[in-house]
């Protein structure tokens, strides 16, 4: 054995808590590895958080008010569905 044994009562008592709080802390983390939920549920958090930022930069760097934003983004909803109808109308 490469550590000394523990001859004092108080020193053994020190090792065992030491001892059961890193046994504690493994348990814990093979627990957090093995919840697959969790683990996906953190992921979709991270790329929801993720793509909020991007929508924020991206909105910060555009030209325009905010209103002006929201108006060419109608705008351009507008135009792209009333092309799609007009395809479909076509088509009959």
């Amino acid at each position: 054995m490469s550590q000394s044994t523990p001859t004092d009562r108080d020193e053994l008592q020190r090792d065992i808590e030491q001892t059961r709080a890193r046994l504690a802390a493994t348990a814990d983390a093979l627990a957090a590895k093995a919840d697959v939920k969790a683990q996906a549920q953190a992921r979709v958090e991270d790329v929801k958080a993720g793509a909020q930022r991007k929508v924020q930069d991206v909105s910060d760097s555009a030209p325009g008010t905010p209103t002006q934003q929201t108006a060419v983004l109608v705008g351009t909803i507008v135009a792209v569905t009333a092309v799609a109808v007009w395809l479909v109308v076509r088509r009959r």
